[in-house]
């Protein structure tokens, strides 16, 4: 008679086993994960938004209009708990999000895999919650959107979605689905994410503060130090630059503005010393260019006519694709001449790309906008012939420098001062 074993031999048609909570090429676990890396990002340029705002009066790069403006939505009462600003509580989140989901992909954390997922669900819904209150608080009482916040929000929501199908996924919706409700290691896991996402959240509003504490104070010193300038105006004007053709880093805490006609020979000897100014400091210094024809074509101000305003125009039109600078250049090369012919010409020496785009905007509605809203800022601050010169918002006044000094030698003179007074 034949012995019997305890031995059970699998079918080969038996299934395979179904994956487990820690399996990682689920491609619900890498777009959850890619979720979690756009929320930290985001929740990091909202809190350094909020800072930038708050403390120094910086525009953040949405504040688009009067209804998308997200520094409408920072300086609301609801954009901090306790000083403490929601987006720092977001880079929290998602840290503990992050360490939650990526901590069992090693292979000795595995068994953490259905608790963490859990875990990680909860958070998520909670999180998703807070998103859509947020969203109705900026809909009806703030009345504004902030683009960055309701990326943010949208992440949030998907992050819930995508975590619920990972777990229907994966045994975490049943056997391990029951294992992971124990009490203990929920909380443990819950626990050490956000104790870990705190971390990371404490670390970044101090340094985002820091900064920005630094930025206004050195703002603050340099204003003080122009102030007594012996040099510069006392009054301090303000221009739009956010689209205005220049060199030098947007944000360099010094700004040269330039008020300047290309058929004008000042502008022209004057030129190449502006430029240098960005070289001579690198990172410090932006060179603004202001168009200011003396041409009655566009200038209302002043009565006689040139081709000012149409070298004004194909320099706007230059600068709308990108090639300004050697645009400009060409222009003071070819000293007023500024026929059309020879416009189109500078366009192909420039490499424009698009050539009809280039003589398009050389008459189009936008350009004149731009010219004219230059000439009316030159005219309230007190521009009456080119170039003038602003430092920081105070004119350089020609007629105070020392015999032998050129403006040149003054604005160098000057901007060590201020970047010494900044320190």
């Amino acid at each position: 008679m034949a012995q019997r074993t305890g031995r059970k031999i699998a079918s080969p048609s038996a299934s395979p086993p179904a994956p487990t909570a820690g399996g990682a090429r689920s491609p619900a676990l890498w777009l959850a994960l890619a979720l979690v890396a756009a929320g930290l990002t985001l929740a990091v340029v909202l809190t350094d938004n909020y800072y930038r705002h708050v403390l120094t009066g910086q525009a953040s790069g949405c504040s688009i209009s009067s209804y998308v403006d997200c520094d409408r939505v920072s300086a609301s009462p609801f954009a901090a708990v306790a000083g403490v600003p929601i987006s720092a509580l977001a880079i929290a989140v998602y840290g503990a999000q992050a360490l939650l989901l990526a901590l069992p992909l090693a292979r000795s954390m595995r068994r953490l895999a259905a608790v963490n997922l859990e875990v990680a669900i909860t958070l998520a819904a909670l999180t998703g919650a807070v998103a859509l209150a947020l969203a109705a608080v900026a809909a009806f009482i703030i009345r504004a959107l902030c683009l960055y916040c309701a990326l943010l929000q949208v992440v949030s929501i998907a992050l819930f979605v995508v975590l619920v199908w990972r777990r229907r996924q994966t045994q975490a919706g049943r056997g391990a689905g029951r294992r992971a409700r124990r009490l203990g290691p929920a909380l443990g896991s819950a626990a050490l994410a956000l104790a870990v996402g705190a971390v990371a959240a404490a670390g970044a509003v101090l340094g985002f503060e820091a900064n920005a504490l630094a930025v206004a104070g050195r703002e603050a010193g340099l204003a003080a130090a122009a102030q007594t300038s012996p040099y510069l105006s006392r009054n301090a004007f303000s221009f739009t630059t956010a689209d205005a053709p220049g060199v030098g880093p947007a944000d360099a805490p010094v700004q040269v503005v330039v008020f300047g006609d290309y058929n004008c020979s000042h502008c022209r000897d004057f030129d190449p010393e502006a430029l240098q100014l960005a070289q001579d400091f690198p990172g410090e210094v932006r060179v603004v260019f202001k168009f200011f024809p003396l041409d009655a074509t566009c200038n209302g101000y002043v009565q006689r006519q040139s081709s000012s305003c149409l070298a004004a125009a194909a320099a706007y039109a230059a600068h709308q694709q990108d090639q300004f600078l050697s645009y400009h250049l060409l222009l003071f090369e070819h000293f007023q001449n500024h026929a059309p012919q020879r416009l189109i010409a500078n366009a192909e020496d420039a490499a424009i790309p698009d050539a009809a785009a280039f003589t398009a905007a050389i008459s189009s509605d936008a350009a004149l906008r731009h010219i004219t809203r230059d000439v009316d800022e030159g005219v309230r601050a007190g521009v009456q012939a080119t170039p003038t010169v602003f430092l920081n918002g105070r004119r350089l006044e020609t007629g105070r420098l020392p015999a032998g000094a050129t403006r040149y030698d003054v604005l160098v003179h000057e901007i060590r001062a201020l970047l010494r007074a900044a320190l």
